[in-house]
């Protein structure tokens, strides 16, 4: 039996904060082998006294001794699926994987416990209530921009995103009015066409919602809500990572507040695609 059996096996004994510590345990055991009691509970939002309380409960030693537990799973886990290393991945891969992913693990952490909830509920509702979105990122940001607009497609008409070029800009800043929203994602150093591509969007009564991973970035005087992904020394593909997650659980917000309207809409546009096949191969020809 794995360590974490075990402790679904206590999880019901456990106080209400020694069970956030539980859950957080058996969901990521590869951050509790790589960080110190304090850290753990900041990501999991409780304090370092209750993740060693969550210790003793399970009659550990303390953190150093959980650690320990831990570590054998996954060192066990390995070695259930093979009694020597894959001749294609070695030692070194295996724990550059773990590292990194747990880095994204982190940088996800971090951005959810800055997050307000008001603040997310703000930002669902006007996903919600706007006629039409428009998505801003260029350069670095633009993958995480063409991603927004993507996901939202599936789910609502009046969904544009602005290109880099001078036409695209007019045309789309023209179409805007008060019941627009602008999404505009800066994940890099700001550059001077974002703010002024925002300036002109709050000029007409367009709603703003900005992802950027500054809290102090210049953007927060045009947008209505700012949110700040991973940290200024977080590394720029984990910052995407945390963007994308946070992308996620808005679209997520979004079809909450009318999910049998937004999957009809989805379904529609299945259909209609489905009726169309010629449009698939016309793109090789």
């Amino acid at each position: 039996m794995s360590y974490c059996d075990q402790i679904k096996k206590r999880f019901i004994r456990l106080s209400r904060g020694q069970r956030k510590v539980a859950q957080f345990v058996i969901d990521n055991p590869n951050v509790i082998a790589t960080h110190i009691a304090s850290d753990v509970g900041k990501l999991i939002g409780v304090s370092e006294s209750t993740v060693i309380r969550f210790c003793y409960a399970m009659e550990l030693s303390g953190f150093s001794e959980l650690q320990e537990k831990i570590k054998q799973d996954l060192m066990g886990a390995g070695e259930t699926k093979k009694d020597r290393p894959h001749p294609l991945i070695s030692k070194k891969q295996v724990n550059l994987l773990i590292d990194v992913m747990n880095r994204d693990v982190t940088s996800i952490l971090n951005t959810m416990n800055i997050i307000g909830e008001e603040q997310f509920e703000h930002a669902v509702k006007l996903m919600h209530e706007s006629s039409s979105l428009f998505v801003l990122g260029f350069r670095q940001s633009s993958p995480s921009a063409s991603f927004l607009t993507c996901t939202l497609s599936n789910y609502r008409k009046h969904v544009k995103q602005i290109q880099h070029d001078v036409e695209s800009i007019v045309q789309q800043i023209s179409h805007m009015d008060e019941n627009s929203l602008l999404f505009v994602i800066a994940l890099e150093h700001l550059q001077e066409d974002t703010i002024t591509i925002s300036k002109l969007a709050k000029d007409k009564n367009v709603k703003v919602i900005a992802i950027t991973h500054s809290s102090i970035s210049p953007l927060r005087d045009y947008a209505d809500i700012l949110f700040t992904v991973g940290t200024q020394k977080t590394a720029s593909a984990e910052t995407i990572t945390a963007a994308h997650s946070l992308i996620h659980a808005l679209v997520e917000g979004m079809l909450a507040q009318n999910r049998k309207h937004y999957i009809n809409f989805q379904k529609t546009n299945a259909n209609i695609e489905s009726n169309f096949p010629y449009l698939e191969k016309a793109q090789y020809i």
